[in-house]
């Protein structure tokens, strides 16, 4: 997955950032607001939370495995005169020596991680990065049914530098609940000539509502709270998102 990011990293806010319909960042403002606190991002990536956050006051620290993404972060926080905390590091293996009033696990990173050893590994950090009453925020997309597809399909081309940004999926249902997902990326140019490709492939395992709450509760936290689509939803069909709160057990 890093590999796959470092390659994408200056799509990225043309690409996934622009996916997400929700503010899910004043969610999590809201949810740093309620714990109080020094804040710890998993994933931070190129800062599309952490940096709006670290302008609203929020006193935060990311870390990410892709060096890719972080050095845009840092480009895009040298634009903003800001001056963010950030490491590279693996989720799998945090190391801190200070705790934190609150973890978030932002935009289903949790369905990034694909093993039961990889979630045990996430959250046995957590739990050692946490300060007592500290609270964990994780959010996982609602799964829908996926459907084979033997050839690559179009997402979406979207202005990007003078021409656009095609993008097409292919997603592989694999036997244990997981899904390939390949991702072909063509930089097309204002002369409609395709000026770069990129192609990646990852594998995640996608989480209904109740398999996160069981997850989470089966990791040592007890659930505290949920929402739907960052509170702009309530349950039902059409739902995207779904986040718990947590404390360690």
């Amino acid at each position: 997955m890093t590999d796959n990011y470092d390659r994408i990293a200056r799509f990225y806010d043309t690409d996934m950032a622009l996916n997400m319909r929700f503010d899910d960042v004043g969610f999590y403002a809201a949810r740093c607001a309620d714990a109080g606190g020094r804040v710890l991002e998993l994933g931070c990536g190129n800062g599309r939370v952490l940096l709006p956050l670290l302008e609203r006051g929020v006193d935060i620290v990311g870390v990410d495995a892709s060096a890719g993404m972080l050095a845009e972060l840092r480009r895009k926080a040298a634009l903003r005169g800001l001056v963010p905390d950030v490491a590279r590091m693996d989720t799998r293996a945090l190391a801190f020596a200070a705790t934190f009033a609150v973890v978030l696990c932002p935009y289903s990173l949790i369905t990034y991680h694909v093993t039961d050893d990889d979630v045990a590994r996430l959250f046995a950090g957590v739990r050692r990065a946490l300060r007592p009453r500290g609270v964990f925020v994780v959010d996982a997309f609602v799964p829908r049914a996926a459907t084979a597809s033997p050839e690559f399909t179009l997402d979406y081309r979207r202005p990007y530098e003078g021409g656009s940004l095609v993008r097409s999926k292919r997603v592989t249902p694999l036997p244990d609940g997981r899904n390939r997902i390949e991702r072909r990326y063509e930089v097309v140019a204002g002369d409609g000539r395709v000026a770069d490709r990129v192609e990646v492939s990852e594998v995640i395992r996608p989480l209904t509502p109740d398999a996160l709450v069981a997850v989470v509760a089966g990791g040592g936290f007890r659930v505290v709270a949920s929402w739907w689509d960052y509170a702009a939803g309530e349950a039902g069909a059409g739902v995207q998102f779904f986040t718990v709160a947590a404390r360690v057990a």
